[in-house]
């Protein structure tokens, strides 16, 4: 007797303020809400460094005073899109050369890096969104090997 799975859409979203505190604050829910779903582990820390990159860029580069900052989460059958929505409507991603001993300049590759899939898109004159997919199991994006 096989098991039927029936795989279920979850989605969340909140507005943050522009805002260091943000980022934190970010940090936090994303990391509580993906535990309510029963999450757990190395993709939960993933997401939460990545969330914590893209508020800091969209708080830095995007904001212009008094703008805010939203988050898209959606989840299903083990596959998480993070989204981060800013006012700024380029769709660049900035990526400026690390310094050798400065703080910034890495953030970008490293969600690269942590992420499946990465990507930006928006309407010119509503803003962008920078979005990253992450797996609950990468296993399961690799090809099986079958005989």
């Amino acid at each position: 007797m096989s098991t039927l799975r029936n795989p279920v859409l979850r989605t969340w979203e909140t507005v943050l303020t522009e805002h260091s505190t943000s980022v934190r604050a970010a940090r936090r829910l994303i990391c509580e809400q993906l535990a309510s779903w029963g999450w757990s582990g190395e993709p939960v820390d993933d997401l939460a460094l990545i969330v914590s990159e893209l508020v800091t860029n969209a708080v830095v580069h995007a904001c212009r005073g008094d703008d805010e900052i939203r988050l898209y989460l959606q989840e299903f059958d083990g596959d998480c899109r993070l989204e981060v929505w800013d006012p700024r409507g380029d769709l660049s991603v900035r990526r400026p050369r690390p310094q050798r001993f400065g703080e910034g300049g890495r953030g970008v590759e490293l969600v690269r890096q942590l992420a499946f899939d990465f990507g930006v898109t928006g309407r010119c004159g509503a803003g962008k969104r920078v979005w990253v997919r992450v797996l609950r199991d990468p296993a399961d994006s690799l090809p099986s090997s079958g005989s």
